[in-house]
């Protein structure tokens, strides 16, 4: 399993982009706007181990972490709501004209918060590495205590707005056919 991040340019709208090694948001730049090669050495060193070599390859030979061919272009902010999906996701980044970067963390939570059934995504805002650890620590516990005590509805939903009011936003995407 990669990284697997989606990128948002924002241009005339949003153009959706697909790291599956994930990126450093600071390589996102005007001179490198899909950022340096992949991280992906290591996967590649494993797979070499496992296929044989007619057996194909594990990916293209790609000079940049972002894939250049969009997933979708022209979507509104709203309308990513429709390609973000927290099994497959692990964070999405906005990249401005600027190429400022805001980076969200994608988490999956249950829908009987909101009286519906299904999966609600929340984009968490993180400032680096280790926000996204504390945040990811964070989640597990919250589940871990909602597990215990039971499905009190809304709980973790009350806790990741209680969570830091400086953070920054919280993103809810609530796709109707999702929820």
């Amino acid at each position: 399993m990669g990284h697997r991040t989606l990128v948002a340019y924002d241009r005339n709208g949003y153009d959706l982009h697909y790291a599956h090694w994930g990126v450093d948001p600071t390589e996102l730049t005007p001179e490198t706007p899909f950022g340096g090669p992949p991280n992906d050495g290591w996967a590649r060193e494993r797979a070499e181990t496992l296929l044989a070599p007619e057996g194909g390859q594990l990916s293209g030979d790609s000079e940049m972490a972002v894939d250049p061919d969009p997933i979708a272009t022209g979507l509104s902010f709203a309308e990513l709501d429709g390609y973000v999906d927290p099994i497959e996701h692990e964070a999405l980044y906005v990249v401005d004209r600027d190429f400022s970067v805001r980076t969200y963390l994608v988490f999956g939570l249950d829908c009987r918060s909101f009286g519906r059934d299904g999966t609600t995504v929340a984009l968490v805002g993180y400032d680096g590495d280790d926000d996204a650890a504390y945040l990811r620590g964070w989640l597990a516990g919250a589940r871990a205590v909602r597990g215990v005590c039971g499905p009190d509805d809304g709980a973790i939903v009350r806790a990741l707005r209680w969570l830091d009011p400086d953070r920054g936003t919280i993103v809810w995407l609530t796709k109707r056919d999702r929820c």
